[in-house]
Order: C-alpha cells, then structure tokens, then sequence
C-alpha cells in the first residue's frame, strides 16, 4: 500500500530540509496540510507536485 500522507518531520527528512522551512512552504501554500485532530499531515501528493516544480525550476535555462 502506498502512503498517502506524512508527518512534518518525515517531510522534512526526505526532503533535507528543516522543520521551520518545511512550516514556511505550508504557510506559503508550497504543500497542502491536512489537520486530523491534533496532526499536522502533508498529502503525498503535495510533495510530489513540490518536487515536480522544482525540478522543472532547475532544469530552466537561466537569463543573464
């Protein structure tokens, strides 16, 4: 079965990132929060269209 949610600290591991900046992307709408009573979960989804954007971002030519 394949997850559909995670918790903040499981994305922010993955991803190699911290918790604040993880928080940050979630206030900015970057990724989509779920509230389940108490929990804070971010859609598996969600992060897979974050990542999907950035690669894209990354693999644009840059101006000068």
């Amino acid at each position: 079965m394949q997850r559909i949610t995670y918790k903040i600290d499981e994305v922010a591991q993955a991803l190699g990132l911290g918790k604040t900046t993880i928080h940050k992307l979630l206030r900015e709408g970057e990724l989509q929060k779920i509230k389940l009573g108490r929990s804070t979960l971010i859609s598996a989804d969600s992060v897979e269209a974050l990542l999907q954007r950035y690669a894209v971002q990354a693999g644009a030519p840059r101006c000068r």
